[in-house]
């Protein structure tokens, strides 16, 4: 047990903070950052006036029971509105169609109480390119009514209604959806003492989404499921037996997202996602004849188009009855290397195809430079465009006619969704769900998303904002601001 001491911060005390004074003093700044919001390199802490330092931490001071810290520092600026004000579709005249296509915005859904957790979800589920043609394709061909195929439809005119060149109200509905997920899972139907919907856990929505669409889309011709295509993992599980390391069990299993483990010692998304990979279980032993303790090393031998990965923020307190929020601040790159953690054939494939790239990348820098040189040799001396020949012009007419016969051809055919691979285990960070809040079943979720051009969007129910990098780089969590809950990431296969 350590010391527990009083910390004064501004008008603030809190009292009974546990030291650990074999640890070093980051991990206490660490704790008073969840505990004030004011981040360890802001943090100034002083004992009967004698400061703190980092690099002699707890060895130049002693302490007693209820000793009073004192604190210094301020929370820094976190995310603030937009400067100019927003003008909204729902302050426009709603029966003036010119008035509202004056707004090329991004669109916003509505929260018919607690549903921030399914639209949050919406947004991000929003950023997979190929996601609303498969549905459309399943929309326009299916005629059953299962509960999976309800559910694909009701999220096809949803995400149809995001769609700001599309004539529709300023914001969407998800209460079609919503219904459909508390009919699957009654779970999303229970209500609380007001009669309000119950918050649930948007991540579990999200994998009730995923497993739903799967069902929906499976046996229709294709070679793999398009879920599966965009999300699916394939882990190669091998479990070593701890007091008998002759018996070893390898076995493939499929996964949807990847799970980050946050430990004592955690702070970077990557270490989370190796400490998941590798666990001890109990299982029974056919050697032994009984349960035994086995080692489980994951590597993943087969990666999706889109990656998504959990921040395992919430823990089960039995005492309250409630999932607890870990609180820790673990950074996240905007490009993800999965290299590391696939195995060594997979890793062999990925290899080939990066210097496959490296080199196209390579050779197009190089003809990028010599055609600059020569064009700035021929902008010296212009020479007058000559006309098109009669021949020209044939060749020219007859390729765009054949080309306009194949596009005929291809309208009339039945499409098949081409989902992106990935092929180099690189990927680029395209949104990120956050959670506001303590518990899971309480709190707020709100998703920000990467737009084609680079810009960023915060989507927090029906309002819209637009963000910038850095603050994605605040998501980190650490106190009581959003903190990333969920990442989607999408695969980058060229050097460009």
């Amino acid at each position: 047990m350590g010391t527990k001491v009083s910390v004064k911060w501004d008008k603030q005390m809190y009292r009974d903070v546990e030291v650990d004074m074999s640890a070093p003093l980051e991990l206490f700044k660490t704790q008073l950052w969840t505990l004030t919001g004011v981040s360890p390199d802001r943090q100034t802490l002083m004992i009967k006036g004698k400061k703190l330092r980092d690099d002699t931490g707890w060895g130049s001071v002693t302490l007693k029971p209820n000793t009073m810290v004192l604190m210094m520092g301020t929370t820094g600026e976190l995310i603030s509105e937009p400067a100019d004000k927003i003008v909204f579709a729902e302050d426009l005249d709603q029966d003036d169609p010119d008035a509202l296509n004056q707004l090329v915005v991004k669109r916003g859904l509505q929260n018919f109480g607690n549903l921030c957790y399914v639209n949050s979800t919406v947004q991000c589920l929003n950023q997979i390119d190929e996601l609303q043609p498969v549905l459309d394709g399943l929309k326009s061909s299916s005629s059953e009514n299962s509960q999976p195929v309800q559910l694909a439809k009701a999220l096809s005119s949803l995400l149809t209604s995001l769609d700001p060149s599309i004539p529709a109200p300023a914001s969407g509905k998800p209460l079609a959806l919503f219904n459909v997920l508390k009919t699957i899972n009654p779970v999303f139907a229970e209500q609380n003492q007001m009669g309000m919907n119950k918050q649930q856990d948007a991540e579990e929505c999200w994998s009730l989404i995923l497993s739903q669409l799967a069902n929906a889309l499976q046996n229709r011709g294709e070679e793999e499921n398009p879920v599966d295509q965009m999300f699916g993992i394939s882990m190669r599980e091998t479990s070593t037996n701890q007091e008998s390391t002759d018996e070893v069990i390898t076995v493939t299993t499929k996964h949807r997202l990847l799970r980050c483990h946050i430990g004592n010692k955690t702070s970077h998304l990557f270490e989370g996602l190796k400490e998941s990979l590798e666990e001890d279980i109990e299982r029974n032993s056919e050697v032994l004849g009984r349960d035994a303790t086995f080692k489980q090393t994951s590597k993943i031998e087969k990666l999706p188009g889109y990656l998504a990965v959990q921040m395992v923020r919430f823990r089960w307190k039995a005492a309250e009855s409630v999932k607890a929020k870990i609180l820790r601040s673990i950074s996240f790159p905007f490009t993800l290397d999965v290299l590391d953690l696939c195995t060594e054939d997979l890793q062999a494939k990925l290899k080939v195809r990066r210097n496959e790239e490296i080199k196209k990348h390579d050779e197009a820098v190089a003809q990028a430079q010599s055609q600059s040189q020569v064009d700035a040799v021929e902008a010296e001396t212009p020479e007058p465009k000559k006309p098109k020949d009669a021949d020209e012009t044939m060749d020219e007419a007859s390729s765009a006619a054949a080309g306009a016969s194949a596009n005929n051809g291809e309208a009339t055919a039945e499409k098949r969704v081409k989902i992106i691979t990935s092929e180099t285990g690189v990927y680029e960070l395209v949104g990120v769900l956050t959670h506001q809040g303590r518990i899971a079943e309480s709190g707020h979720y709100v998703s920000w998303c990467k737009d084609k051009d680079g810009s960023w969007w915060q989507f927090d129910d029906e309002k819209v904002y637009q963000r910038t990098e850095e603050d994605i780089r605040k998501l980190t969590g650490g106190g009581d601001w959003h903190m990333a809950y969920m990442l989607l990431y999408k695969a980058r296969n060229s050097y460009d």
